[in-house]
């Protein structure tokens, strides 16, 4: 039985985790890949994080599309219906994404025909600092495990990305959570060992988890001088509600 009881009927139910980053996207992802019956981009092609819009490799995957479907790709809109077509016989089929991959994500996230399953993060600074050390390091795929090294937050040297950032996840939060009729999940609740969502257990007909999940990382276990770097936050943000 569907979650969603607007969503029309048809052969495959389709999907979209729709997150703002660093909030457990990849672990529910590869949670999904373990089931042969759901259909994801990285069973087409080499899609990094089953992210089929990434602005760095979305030309890439519609090329592999059109040579799939015999069919030119001139749009996203036409890029997403190709994947979708392609496993219209599977029982699922799902990527995921980000607000800022949709030219118009309002339209987007109103077709009915797709379940958003929605994923934020409620620890806003730790999200941030995430963020900044993954530019800092390059590394953007974390499993739960502690951050490998320390940072110092500079304000003449971080301020600004740390702005930009922030805004950019309080942006995009509050658009996702816009979103009606979607399974809204949080990075907290989905690392809890008990986790156990009924919507999305109705959804995929089965019990979804990540694989051995672990508490969120506070961003005081490697930003050095995490006070400072919080309080700063903290003012940026009280002028951006101002």
């Amino acid at each position: 039985m569907l979650s969603n009881p607007s969503l029309p009927r048809s052969d495959t139910r389709r999907f979209c985790v729709l997150t703002a980053g660093r909030s457990g996207s990849t672990s529910l992802m590869n949670s999904l890949q373990k089931f042969p019956d759901i259909a994801l981009p990285c069973r087409d092609v080499d899609c990094v994080d089953n992210e089929l819009l990434h602005p760095d490799r979305v030309a890439q995957y519609a090329k592999a599309y059109e040579k799939l479907r015999s069919l030119p790709i001139r749009a996203q809109d036409e890029l997403i219906e190709s994947f979708y077509c392609l496993h219209s016989g599977s029982a699922f089929a799902g990527f995921k994404s980000m607000p800022n991959r949709h030219r118009d994500l309002s339209a987007f996230s109103a077709r009915r025909d797709i379940q958003f399953i929605t994923l934020v993060r409620s620890d806003i600074a730790s999200t941030v600092s995430s963020f900044l050390v993954a530019m800092n390091t390059g590394s953007w795929r974390r499993f739960g495990e502690p951050q490998l090294g320390k940072w110092r937050f500079d304000p003449a040297r971080d301020g600004q990305r740390a702005i930009s950032n922030l805004i950019y996840v309080l942006q995009s939060n509050a658009v996702i959570r816009q979103i009606t009729d979607a399974i809204a999940l949080t990075y907290e609740t989905l690392c809890d060992p008990a986790f156990n969502d009924s919507a999305l257990n109705d959804f995929f007909a089965r019990q979804i988890s990540i694989d051995n999940p672990r508490p969120p990382t506070h961003g005081s276990s490697y930003v050095e001088n995490w006070d400072e770097f919080d309080d700063f936050l903290q003012e940026q943000f009280a002028r951006i509600k101002s």
